[in-house]
Formats: structure tokens, C-alpha cells, sequence
């Protein structure tokens, strides 16, 4: 297990801390094409989801320790949730629980192919996270540490954290409509993972090309954002530096189960570049990690390894291309 804020070599191992959602997460798989206002024939899954804690989950998984604040509730499920947690690794001491309040619940509605249709969350509970878990959460993060925030967050939650924190942050946008909420504090990320949706959500540009790849990056970019990665399914995976521009490509993915890619993404990234890794590197294992996931429903299955990562590389074809 690797130790927090210890040197590794000559290699800083950063703390991690995560702030966000978790949720019960209620999926279903038609085995025919959807009809809409009908009922569909499926297969149904009841499991422990939400950004924050899938992507605090992954890390827990590759063997970072990892601290995970968010608002459980008293409810059966919130226990069972918290325990989960726990489990798996996740310190969630500075988690508040909330007494009145039902679980967060996010449903999704996957077709035929398997991929996403329509989903729906109740993240209410969320909003109770006050002043004090929040100081309490930032105190001894240092400016070697990671700090992960999810657009679950309200505005002005995410305003008051980073105005608090003195370390690096990371931010995942969750979805297009929710996006925007991380627009005021752009310049304080040190990484931001979009996909295609959600960053033309800002930048008011559809990427496709690399005229258009550049424009997104540069945008970000000349807004203070460090790392920039902009996924854009199986077009492959943008990033941005302000040494390099990179476009990643890769192999056709065979879709068992689309949710919980991006976060597997986010989650192998942050525990690579915890440990020294470039952001090359780092995008590398992350293709691979989610390609793993997509292809065999890993986060639900908890089946996810840094040996299984490092091992699929090959296998997942990536290219890169300069910019």
C-alpha cells in the first residue's frame, strides 16, 4: 500500500481527496429496441455509483489511499453505501451523515446496444454539505496533494472549496447541463476531464477536426485550466498542456456496459499522476483502464487492477498524433 505524502524515490506520492456524489445507482438493459411510454423488457441492477465515489473507488482499487467526503443518509441504503465505502478502501471519516433525508438515487436506462438512453438522479442530499466538513476536508491537503471535485457540487459549494484549498485540483463536469457550474473556477483546475458534449458546452465549438481539437484546447488552456482532456468516445481522447497538444486514438471498444468509463478514465489518471507519471503516461493507462471497464462492466464488477491496466495497453492500440 502506498503511504500519503511520503517520498517514493525521489518521487512525491501525493495525497487524494474527493469530494462528490454517491449513489444507489438502479440500471436497466433492454433486450429489445426501447419503446417509448411502454413497458421494456430488461434485465435489472441495483449498485453503489455516483462520480465521486466511482472515481475514489478506482483509486481505492489501484492502491491509493484516498479520502472520500460526501452526505450519506441515515436510510438503509446510505448505511450499506457508507459500509461499501469502507470496504473498499475509501477513508470516509469526514463524510457527513445527514439524518431525514433519502439516498441519492440515479437511474439509468441502457438499450439494446447497451449504451445509455436517458437517466435521471436525485442528488439532493448533497446539497447539505456545510462549512465545516468542507474546512475540515481541505485543512492538510498540501500543494503536492490532489483535491477531486464532481459538478454534483452546487456553484457555490465549488466556489467556497477551492477558495479554501491550497493544493491541486481536478474536476469532472459529470454532464453537459451540470458543466457549467465548474465554469467560475477554471482557473484554479489543474485538470479537467470534459468529453465532447460537455466541453462544447463552454467553448461554443464542435470538434471535428484538428482545427476545431486545437480551438477546444486553447480554450481551456488561455482560461488557466493545466491539464486539459477532452474524451470523445471512440474518436479517442484530447490533451492539452501547455507544453503539447495530443490526440490519442485506439481500438474499436465492444460495449458491455458504457457507465463508469469516464470515471475509471478520471480515477486511473489522477492515481497515475499521484505517483509521478506524466500526463502521457498517465492518458495511456487511463484509455486502458476505461476500455477495461467498458468491455467488461469492471467498476460494477470490481475487477479492475493496475496489473490488468498496464497489461492491456498493448492490446488497446493506442496512438498518438501530435497537434
Amino acid at each position: 500500500m502506498i503511504v500519503l505524502s511520503k517520498r517514493k524515490g525521489d518521487v512525491v506520492v501525493a495525497k487524494i481527496c474527493v469530494i462528490g456524489g454517491a449513489n444507489i445507482d438502479i440500471c436497466g438493459s433492454s433486450f429489445a429496441p426501447l419503446r417509448n411510454f411502454d413497458s421494456n423488457p430488461g434485465e435489472i441492477n441495483i449498485s453503489y455509483g455516483g462520480v465521486g465515489r466511482n472515481i475514489a473507488q478506482i483509486m481505492a482499487m489501484l492502491h491509493r489511499e484516498v479520502e472520500f467526503v460526501t452526505c450519506f443518509s441515515e436510510d438503509n441504503f446510505g448505511v450499506m453505501l457508507k459500509k461499501d465505502c469502507e470496504r473498499l478502501g475509501m477513508d470516509c471519516s469526514k463524510s457527513m451523515v445527514v439524518p431525514g433525508l433519502s439516498s441519492s438515487i440515479y437511474i439509468a436506462i441502457l438499450d439494446e446496444q447497451r449504451d445509455m438512453h436517458i437517466a435521471m438522479s436525485d442528488m439532493r442530499i448533497l446539497d447539505q454539505l456545510n462549512q465545516e466538513v468542507i474546512e475540515n476536508a481541505v485543512r492538510d491537503l498540501t500543494e503536492d496533494d490532489y483535491l477531486v471535485l464532481d459538478a454534483n457540487l452546487s456553484e457555490e459549494t465549488l466556489i467556497n472549496i477551492v477558495s479554501l484549498a491550497k493544493c491541486r485540483i481536478a474536476a469532472d463536469p459529470v454532464s453537459a447541463n451540470k458543466s457549467k457550474r465548474l465554469a467560475n473556477i477554471l482557473d484554479r483546475l489543474d485538470v479537467f476531464k470534459p468529453n465532447q458534449y460537455e466541453a462544447s458546452e463552454f467553448t461554443g465549438v464542435w470538434i471535428k477536426d484538428d482545427e476545431t481539437a486545437i480551438a477546444n484546447l486553447d480554450w481551456f488552456l488561455e482560461r488557466g485550466v493545466k491539464e486539459i482532456i477532452i474524451s470523445m468516445a471512440d474518436r479517442g481522447v484530447l490533451l492539452g498542456t501547455n507544453k503539447q497538444k495530443t490526440w490519442f486514438t485506439h481500438r474499436t471498444i465492444h460495449l458491455n456496459n458504457a457507465t463508469g468509463g469516464g470515471d475509471s478514465f478520471m480515477g486511473t489518471y489522477l492515481a497515475m499522476r499521484a505517483v509521478g507519471k506524466s500526463p502521457e503516461e498517465s492518458v495511456r493507462c487511463a484509455i486502458s483502464a476505461a476500455v477495461t471497464t467498458i468491455e467488461n462492466d469492471a467498476v460494477r464488477r470490481r475487477s479492475l487492477t493496475e496489473k490488468t491496466i498496464l497489461e492491456n495497453i498493448e492490446d488497446t492500440k493506442i496512438i498518438e498524433r501530435r497537434l
